[in-house]
């Protein structure tokens, strides 16, 4: 598994236990904390954010690499 797959998957269990924590918390005393719950879920979509842009600058940065390797070897072919 990799580094951002387990920050996705302990990111998305612990917003189901923080959703669950606030079910039990308004069932009990008919209210939540909502400076609590805006907080965290901005913090949540920051996070997914952050995880989404490192990969898709990743997956450039490769597919770059990958264009390179395919021009320098089609100017070999061109030269031969």
């Amino acid at each position: 598994m990799k580094t951002l797959d387990l920050i996705l998957a302990i990111v998305a269990a612990l917003t189901v236990a923080f959703t669950v924590t606030m079910i039990v918390i308004f069932c009990r005393y008919a209210v939540i904390p909502d400076t609590l719950v805006t907080c965290w879920f901005t913090c949540v979509v920051g996070e997914c954010g952050v995880c989404g842009w490192i990969k898709t600058t990743k997956e450039r940065q490769k597919q770059r690499q990958w264009q390179l390797e395919d021009e320098k070897r089609m100017e070999e072919k061109q030269h031969d």
